[in-house]
């Protein structure tokens, strides 16, 4: 299980690293502990939605990491992702 964690940790912090890549986040955004905060919060709720059916503490730990990533600054300018790009935003669980 905890090989299973760290290549998801790993996963997350990829793919973190490739918003940066395309200036889509802050260089300066500490991937490897935002990625690590994501996936407890994502366990955290799993944990807590299958010991009481109820999903809204997942959704809020993934609201709230993805609104993280949302508002970390670029080195251009204040938020990355606005709501007007929304149809082109990489964290929109609408296709």
């Amino acid at each position: 299980m905890t090989g299973l964690m760290r290549q998801w940790q790993e996963q997350l912090a990829r793919g973190m690293r490739a918003l940066q890549a395309n200036g889509l986040v802050s260089s300066d955004l500490d991937v490897d502990r935002t990625a690590a905060a994501l996936l407890a919060g994502i366990q955290g709720g799993v944990t807590i939605m299958m010991s009481t059916g109820d999903s809204s503490h997942l959704k809020a730990a993934l609201d709230t990491g993805i609104e993280h990533l949302r508002c970390s600054p670029t080195m251009a300018s204040g938020p990355v992702l606005s709501r007007d790009r929304e149809q082109h935003d990489p964290f929109s669980r609408h296709p």
